[in-house]
Order: C-alpha cells, then sequence, then structure tokens
C-alpha cells in the first residue's frame, strides 16, 4: 500500500471521526468486516474525487490484468515474460532458483520497494526474480479486491508457477513473497499447488477478511500449510495486518504492533493515527528488502508473547533471523529494531 491509501484512509477515518466513531472502534476484533466495510462505504462516496477505486464487472483478460517482470544477475533489467512465453529460457536461468514477488492492495509493479526488493534478491542471492503485477486488479474496492480479484490473480500465477515448472524449475526451487494481499495471494497460489513450493514469505500478510478462517477460509489464507516453509513478518497485527501468524516461522518486530518506531509521531486524530497504521504496515516489506543484505542481520528471539520477551524471560531460547537466511525454526519470534534506517539493533 502506497500514500494513494494514506490519502484514502485519511478520508475514511476523518468522517468516521465526525460520527463518533474512533479509529480503533474500527479494528474491533469482534468483526472481520469492519475495516473492509468503512473503506468501502467511504470509497463509494468519494471515489469519482480521489479516482483510484474501481468496482464493477472485470472485462479485460487475466493475461493482460496480471503480468510477470523477470530477471536474474546477468539479466538484471526486469522484462516481461508471458505464460507460455517461447524466450523464457532467455529470460529466466533455470540453472538458478526463483522468487517471485506480488504487491498488495491499490500498489503497482513499479513501486520503488518492490523493484527495490527485486534488485537486491539479485545481487545478495543470485536468483532469478519476477514481479508479479496486478496493478488495475488491485485498484478495485476491497471487497472485491480481496475476495475476488486475488482469486484471479492466484489462479493465473498458479499457471505460471506450473509452466515455469514444466520448462525444469523445480518447485523446491520457488519462493514466494508477497505483501498485504499480496501475501494472501501466494497462500492461495501454495495452496493450488499443495504446499509443495518450497518457500512463502508472507510481508505483513492483510487482516481485513482474512482473520477469522469461518470468513475466509483456509485455503484463501496464508498458513504454514501452503509451502514446506512459511514465514510472516508481522508489523500492523490486528489493523491492517492479520492478528497473529500462522507460518512455521512468525517474526514480530516491536512485538508486531503499531505504530513501530520509525512510524511514531504524536496523535492527535484518528486520521493521524491511521498514517501510523499505513507506515507500520509498509514497514515489513523495508524489514525484508534489507534483511536481503546478509551484514544487516535482524535476530528474532524465540518466545511465548511480547511481554515475556521484554522481561528476558526467553533468553536461552533458540534464535532465528528474519528473512531468507533463517534457519528454519519453528515458534514465533520477537526482536527490536530502531527508528531509523536499516533499523538494526546491534
Amino acid at each position: 500500500m502506497s500514500h494513494k491509501l494514506i490519502l484514502s484512509i485519511y478520508i475514511v477515518f476523518t468522517a468516521l471521526s465526525g460520527a463518533n466513531c474512533g479509529l480503533m472502534d474500527i479494528f474491533n476484533m469482534s468483526s472481520d468486516y469492519n475495516l473492509a466495510s468503512a473503506l468501502d462505504i467511504m470509497f463509494a462516496l468519494t471515489r469519482n474525487d480521489i479516482g483510484m477505486v474501481l468496482s464493477g464487472e472485470i472485462t479485460t483478460p487475466i493475461e493482460e490484468d496480471v503480468t510477470f517482470w523477470c530477471g536474474n544477475r546477468k539479466s538484471p533489467e526486469l522484462i516481461q515474460t508471458f505464460l507460455d512465453d517461447s524466450d523464457v529460457q532467455q529470460k529466466i536461468d533455470f540453472s538458478k532458483p526463483i522468487m517471485l514477488i506480488t504487491h498488495g492492495w491499490l500498489d503497482d509493479h513499479a513501486l520503488i520497494w518492490i523493484q527495490e526488493t527485486a534488485q537486491d534478491a539479485m545481487k545478495f542471492i543470485d536468483t532469478n526474480v519476477c514481479i508479479v503485477g496486478w496493478d488495475q486488479l488491485a485498484k478495485y474496492n476491497y471487497f472485491q479486491a480481496a475476495k475476488e480479484n486475488t482469486r484471479l490473480v492466484s489462479d493465473y500465477l498458479t499457471l505460471f508457477v506450473k509452466f515455469l515448472n514444466q520448462q525444469g524449475m523445480s518447485l523446491d526451487n520457488v519462493t514466494l513473497v508477497g505483501h498485504s494481499l499480496g501475501g494472501q495471494i501466494c497462500g492461495q497460489v501454495g495452496n493450488n499447488l499443495d504446499g509443495k513450493i518450497a518457500e512463502i514469505y508472507g510481508v505483513d500478510p492483510a487482516g481485513p477478511l482474512f482473520t477469522f478462517p469461518i470468513d475466509s477460509g483456509l485455503k484463501n489464507r496464508l498458513d504454514k500449510g501452503d509451502a514446506q516453509y512459511v514465514q510472516m513478518i508481522l508489523t500492523s497485527t490486528n489493523t491492517l495486518g492479520v492478528g497473529k501468524g500462522d507460518g512455521h516461522e512468525n517474526f514480530y518486530p516491536n512485538g508486531g504492533n503499531v505504530p513501530q518506531p520509525n512510524c511514531f509521531f504524536p496523535v492527535t486524530s484518528d486520521a493521524e493515527m491511521a498514517d501510523q497504521i499505513v507506515c507500520s504496515h509498509l514497514h515489513a516489506t523495508s524489514l525484508f528488502r534489507l534483511s536481503l543484505d546478509p551484514s544487516l542481520v535482524f535476530k528474532g528471539k524465540q518466545c511465548f508473547n511480547w511481554m515475556s520477551f521484554n522481561l528476558k524471560a526467553c533468553r536461552r531460547n533458540p534464535s532465528d533471523l528474519l528473512g531468507v537466511y533463517n534457519c528454519k525454526l519453528p515458534g514465533d519470534f520477537y526482536l527490536n529494531t530502531l527508528a531509523s534506517s536499516p533499523f538494526v539493533k546491534v
């Protein structure tokens, strides 16, 4: 999510505050639909002025709505690659693994963080990278984007992964990375492939409409059954992110709470709190990208909860690293980060 989402949530919560409905009431965990409903109600009233949220039937072909932009260390320029691409062997080095990165709601494949993540992955771990763009489908109202469009994207991405597999890319060499709704898309792809792909990194997977199994279903939300290894990085729990991790390893920087240290500033209104929430939700993308550099170590301590971690009750427990250099230890891991980049606390 980008500055567009900050503007949108500002409008939502400014209006809701005027109706004597506070921001944290919207995130009441008694209902998984509160935030999504609030966003879509307000977008219905304002989208013509904002000009960025769509609704209604999708008529464009799926191959136009979902695109793949691939490169590797030898050819770092990201080139559009197609399902059943006759030139795929020239665009992807099948002797190397592959990482597919998917953005979230209201975002697109050209975002700086996703482009930098792709370049850093090629630089530091010598892997193929494909950015999965679902730019237009991500601009629909949240209900449609979350409940319908994610399935369109994940089904087409599944076909692309199967195509790569047929061309010689083992599923053991496939890693999926997704932020927000992109994290849930990765889970759906993993479920489609019976959990056989190697790794999924859920970068603060989207919470609204995915929090309760009765609403979303295991097949629609990311969990540990979707890959041989699933890591979740949680930085806005119980707000824009899921309430708790359901991966093999779940990392909770600063307890996974809002605001993250780099997002803290005095709050005098719900709109300013919304800025903190969006900033915290985006912070997970920075941590994942920075963790690709092996010199930047984000070490988490396995622990029962955030309070126990702060009380140093888990000092003798094992540690592991946030990101791709992990040891694949099971459990929940807690760590502190600093307020300024590169956020590593020595």
